[in-house]
């Protein structure tokens, strides 16, 4: 029988005999295991799901966890970090040698660009290469024979641009290139890039997998168990485990992730519309409205959308920055994926030359719909409306 993915999410890993039949698993805090002789301890298996060591290298908290990632992301293995940066970085440093060449989309997050374009570049001697990512055939174009990784946010925060997640897989395994996304938006509920040919699947667990904004972490999901090992041995050297304790949060959170995201998604496409219609709106970026432009391929690659979306005002950089400071519910954070409503302006320190090249103006006003509901929340931007545009 398949598995829902309220099965999965509930249940997936759990195995209560092992721990005195306790509905919930415990928190495993504790830094190391012992073994009954030397030779066990040497013959013992990382990848045993019974067999622990070091809390450096594996914990039974943590790997309930990854178990629940990976079945709903129809990964081979998931290992879950301290970070979602320490996700991406691993997975770039698994995947790239020295000398070698990336092709990363404008839109990535933007410390993973920094990681690749002065860390990678000046240790490693690798180029990056960035693109816009709509056009597939300015992605081929950017693809070598010397291209290690293809790094990928569909969609992309800010301006909710996607790529065509298929047709980039295709290209890049030409190339013998692999392929990572930043599925953090989506998440394994909506879309599903495996499935696609993706190599690496990365979310930033402070987003909706946590969904409290009560901690950071970040997983990674691979594709192929070779490229797995890779992973582990690089978590492992690199000590970026989580911790039983997130870990843990991170699994509560994941039992109510279904129902969160459908109640973000289901205020935000009201949001969207209503502001769409607004005559001080100038545009609207969010996946679900039926204006995208890209409305084919986001049907074609997602089911469903979330609680983030941004937009532009019939205004100046400065009355932009007003009118979030004149909002309530709605508190200037950079983070999104809880379950509080939040507002940030993204490229209100850029030019707008170098904003418009990521996609929108200097003045775009990004906000994540949270919980409190979506009359709350429409109310407090009409009131913010008034104050600026009165």
């Amino acid at each position: 029988m398949e598995k829902s993915t309220g099965m999965i999410l509930a249940h997936a890993g759990e195995e209560y005999d092992q721990y005195y039949n306790a509905i919930v698993p415990p928190i495993f805090m504790n830094s190391l295991n012992i073994f009954p002789t030397v030779d066990a301890y040497y013959d013992s298996d990382k990848r045993d799901r019974h067999t622990y060591c070091y809390g450096r290298v594996q914990n039974p908290t943590v790997r309930i966890l990854e178990e629940k990632i990976n079945e709903l992301e129809k990964g081979a293995e998931t290992y879950v970090f301290s970070s979602g940066m320490a996700a991406a970085t691993a997975a770039v440093l698994s995947a790239c040698k020295s000398g070698r060449h990336v092709v990363c989309v404008r839109t990535a997050y933007g410390p993973l660009k920094d990681f690749l374009q002065n860390y990678c570049r000046e240790h490693m001697n690798i180029r990056t290469t960035l693109i816009d990512g709509d056009d597939p055939m300015e992605m081929e174009e950017a693809l070598t024979e010397e291209t290690q990784l293809l790094v990928l946010e569909s969609p992309s925060s800010v301006v909710f641009h996607v790529q065509d997640i298929e047709r980039a897989a295709e290209a890049a395994h030409k190339k013998g290139a692999l392929v990572y996304i930043d599925n953090t938006f989506c998440t394994p509920i909506y879309q599903n890039p495996i499935e696609m040919g993706v190599d690496f699947v990365m979310h930033t667990a402070s987003k909706y997998l946590g969904g409290h904004s009560d901690l950071i972490g970040g997983s990674l999901t691979v594709k192929d168990p070779a490229l797995g090992k890779k992973v582990r041995i690089m978590r492992e050297q690199l000590g970026s485990i989580i911790g039983p304790m997130e870990g843990w949060l991170m699994m509560r959170g994941l039992r109510t992730l279904e129902v969160r995201v459908k109640e973000h998604a289901k205020t935000a496409l009201a949001i969207a519309q209503y502001l769409e219609g607004h005559t001080k709106v100038r545009k609207v970026y969010y996946t679900g409205l039926a204006s995208h432009p890209q409305r084919e391929l986001i049907i074609k690659q997602q089911s469903g959308h979330t609680g983030l979306l941004s937009f532009e005002l019939e205004s100046t950089t400065e009355q932009a920055k007003t009118f979030c400071q004149a909002l309530k519910i709605f508190k200037i954070g950079v983070s999104w994926g809880g379950y509080e409503s939040l507002v940030t302006m993204p490229y209100a320190r850029e030019t707008e030359e170098n904003a418009r090249k990521m996609g929108a103006g200097q003045n775009v006003i990004r906000i994540h719909c949270g919980l409190e509901g979506t009359k709350a929340l429409m109310d407090d931007l009409e009131q913010a409306f008034q104050k600026i545009f009165r």
